[in-house]
């Protein structure tokens, strides 16, 4: 990982210290992954992809979205997770959710 990717990492980890201190029941999660993107990726349409803790998928997505490596695609307006399929040859996307369909409290 080269600092500008350490850096952006930083920064989306700060975005997601941000969003545990909101009022639960006022959360528009689509925008808080647009913001979380914005700052990981550099543009919202742009692609992150990292290993994230359930307490970390609860506060930007709003639920948990699985073990594997999450991935929110910025063009496709996707969050979803990758795991590894045919004894770790490929990998799959599982999991599929957009945007839009993300829980607003």
């Amino acid at each position: 990982m080269n600092t500008d990717e350490q850096a952006a990492m930083t920064k989306a980890a700060n975005i997601v210290r941000y969003v545990r201190s909101f009022d639960a029941q006022n959360v528009d999660h689509a925008a808080i992954v647009a913001l979380f993107l914005h700052e990981a990726a550099g543009s919202i349409f742009g692609r992150f992809e990292a290993r994230m803790t359930a307490a970390d998928q609860r506060a930007l997505f709003g639920k948990f979205v699985g073990k594997g490596v999450i991935c929110i695609d910025g063009k496709a307006e996707t969050v979803s997770m990758r795991v590894k399929v045919c004894f770790g040859l490929d990998y799959d996307y599982r999991g599929t959710t957009p945007f839009r369909a993300l829980a607003v409290h």
